[in-house]
């Protein structure tokens, strides 16, 4: 069994921090007193771990995976209390297993490529910002431009599964390319916009211009919205086959996308006309 590595937050500090350094491989790695002497940005001044965390190790392994593919048997770093000021947690993460108990802040899973991230609490903007592999969960809520991209950027999520059990803010998969995310409660305006390819699911209700710039890709909807996009045309029927083996993929995600059956298929829409898109909205509510 790896070592866990765990850091107690003591204090929110004045200016917010980078976490990008805070990695379970590599400081599983290292020895307490090196730990605590390492340096973090925080604003145009740098910090010690130490002066933010108390740092301790053991081999004793928390359930971070929640049921994921992850292995408990991977290096896991545990960040134990409410850190909001936190950004970039998990940033470039290529394996092991991540859990914050508590709230996290911007940036989390940024470029991620592998290893599990799970946040109990609510999580900053740009969650799972261009993301590309591994799997990361949000108990809580989420901020705008999860699983998107960032200004200028011409990609946003290319792999890898997003689940956020609460609300999602707006630019939900902006740009995305690749991946799943399934959101348990809204998603703000502009959901799905500009969505070259992936599947996004939201179990609760959508705000304004949701599936805007759409070329490919899928919305599972679990609720009819109040209007369908007027660029949207209703794509008949003959996807038996692939609703049946997406059903089966989420079978052990969160409800209610794990609860679909393959026998109820759903209304399908096609769009965005207006950039000649290719995508769909499926309606299963």
């Amino acid at each position: 069994m790896s070592l866990i590595t765990t850091l107690r937050v003591k204090a929110a500090p004045g200016p917010r921090v980078d976490a990008g350094a805070l990695l379970p491989a590599q400081l599983c790695a290292l020895p307490v007193a090196a730990i605590e002497r390492m340096t973090l940005p925080a604003g145009n001044e740098r910090c010690m771990v130490g002066d933010l965390f108390e740092v301790s190790q053991s081999s004793r392994a928390p359930d971070v995976t929640g049921g994921t593919d992850a292995s408990n048997d991977e290096a896991t770093l545990v960040i134990d209390g409410d850190a909001p000021w936190l950004d970039h947690v998990g940033a470039r993460m290529t394996h092991g297993n991540l859990l914050v108990r508590g709230s996290a802040g911007d940036a989390s899973g940024f470029q991620m490529t592998g290893g599990a991230l799970r946040i109990e609490g609510n999580a900053g903007h740009f969650t799972a910002c261009e993301m590309r592999g591994g799997r990361l969960t949000v108990r809580g809520h989420s901020g705008d431009f999860a699983a998107g991209a960032r200004a200028g950027e011409m990609e946003g999520m290319t792999g890898g599964a997003l689940t956020i059990h609460g609300n999602a803010g707006a630019r939900l998969a902006d740009r995305m390319r690749r991946g799943l995310v399934l959101v348990g409660g809204d998603a703000g305006e502009f959901a799905a916009s500009r969505l070259v390819a992936g599947t996004v699911g939201v179990a609760g209700r959508l705000g304004a211009h949701y599936a805007y710039g759409m070329r490919r890709g899928t919305l599972l909807l679990a609720q009819r919205p109040d209007r369908l996009p007027p660029t949207f045309t209703e794509g008949g029927r003959g996807f038996e086959v692939f609703w049946a083996l997406l059903v089966r993929s989420l079978a052990n995600e969160i409800a209610p996308f794990s609860q679909w059956r393959a026998a109820r298929p759903p209304t399908r829409y096609t769009g965005d006309l207006a950039v000649d898109g290719r995508g769909e909205i499926l309606l299963a509510g």
